[in-house]
């Protein structure tokens, strides 16, 4: 799996995350072709910086419809009304939805109906775009990045004078690894703190990787503060999340269906990561079940013993798979029927799924005297909002 690490020693802006893809190998020509699917108008610019030790790319990128009073929903249907690939443009999304998200706490106003300004115009809109763009390009499927330094001292917004960091910027870093790296000022924009917030797999250390390239990003004007992105192959059991398992099966054809529950619940609480049965056909045309455990390979001879203790079997079959899991997280969603626990699946940082809990959807219809569907469609609804998986 090809793997970006960015190094924000320096903090980011958005168009220096971008010079620095473009330094690693990303072709100008083929981002300026590609954001034609945005529209018309949209004018990047490369150069050359070589004041600062190591030759780095400054990058340039204006549009000639730079309106900055969009609110989220208006940035939204631009990314929507694009002729840009759907993954292109659910990344796009997601990313902006995190910074609409993170305006919205701090005004007390729903995501849809934050004003973006500078972030919502098409020259940053644009921005975003050539950075998903780039990383295609050089595919880039797992994205990292180094500790954040927040900078001090006071920026002027279009709101007034605020801290640095912004509350903003504060607000998208939440369980992200922050750091002073005694420089002042402001460090890091909020729109490239949501594309590596949003974007980023992991931060903090490097990981463990073959490097292959690197490529530097370098702001605007004379001593400009720079970062880089250092690109290479993840080993494959990091990169993909695989673990090996141990498996314990075995058939049963003379035991008392109603003891079934009682022995997958004795295994769970024996620590097997995962129980379940198959019905089978044996010999004799004989009906049977399978009974399958996936477990930690140390527990074994554990669940092995549970087995034979409560089943009348008298042998089981024992072996080693690999396991590979998507990243997973449990999120509590608001909904007019109470908190709701949802599971959320992430591949290459995308959501690929998301599953409302089951018995806390049945709870809320009991309670609240509503049918379960409209609970689960209402869950659903309100978390494809929250991730930003709905426009």
């Amino acid at each position: 799996m090809r793997t970006a690490y960015f190094d924000c020693f320096q903090g980011a802006t958005e168009t220096m995350l971008l010079g620095a893809l473009i330094d690693a190998g990303a072709d100008p020509e083929r981002l300026r072709a590609d954001l034609a699917g945005l529209g018309d108008g949209c004018a990047l610019t490369v150069t050359r910086d070589r004041d600062r030790g190591v030759a780095a790319t400054r990058v340039t990128l204006k549009a000639k419809d730079d309106a900055i009073k969009r609110e989220m929903r208006e940035v939204a249907g631009v990314i929507l009304k694009s002729k840009l690939e759907t993954g292109v443009q659910e990344r796009a999304l997601r990313v902006f939805h995190r910074l609409a998200l993170a305006h919205g706490r701090l005004q007390d106003l729903s995501p849809e109906r934050v004003i973006m300004h500078e972030a919502g115009s098409m020259t940053a809109i644009a921005t975003v775009v050539a950075f998903i763009l780039s990383l295609d390009q050089l595919g880039l499927t797992r994205l990292c990045c180094s500790a954040l330094p927040l900078g001090s001292g006071t920026v002027k917004t279009p709101q007034g004078l605020m801290p640095v960091p912004a509350p903003v910027v504060v607000e998208l870093l939440a369980g992200i690894p922050v750091c002073d790296n005694g420089e002042t000022g402001e460090q890091l924009t909020p729109l490239a703190a949501a594309m590596l917030s949003t974007l980023c797999r992991d931060a903090g250390k490097l990981p463990s990787m073959h490097l292959s390239s690197q490529g530097w990003g370098v702001g605007s004007g004379r001593q400009a503060p720079m970062c880089r992105v250092l690109t290479g192959a993840a080993e494959a059991e990091e990169a993909e999340q695989r673990e090996t398992v141990g498996v314990v099966e075995t058939n049963i054809d003379d035991a008392n269906p109603q003891f079934h529950e009682y022995v997958v619940d004795r295994l769970f609480e024996a620590g097997a990561l995962d129980v379940f049965l198959t019905p089978i056909v044996m010999k004799r045309g004989r009906s049977g079940i399978k009974l399958t455990a996936l477990v930690a390979p140390d527990k074994q001879e554990l669940i092995t013993d549970i087995i034979f203790a409560e089943t009348p079997s008298v042998g089981v079959r024992t072996y080693q798979a690999e396991r590979r899991m998507l990243d997973r997280e449990i999120m509590s969603i608001s909904t007019d029927f109470g908190p709701i626990r949802v599971k959320v699946a992430r591949q290459m940082g995308a959501i690929t799924n998301l599953m409302p809990e089951y018995k806390d959807c049945v709870s809320a219809a009991k309670k609240q005297g509503v049918p379960l569907k409209t609970v689960w469609q209402a869950t659903l609804s309100q978390a494809l909002q929250q991730t930003g998986r709905a426009g």
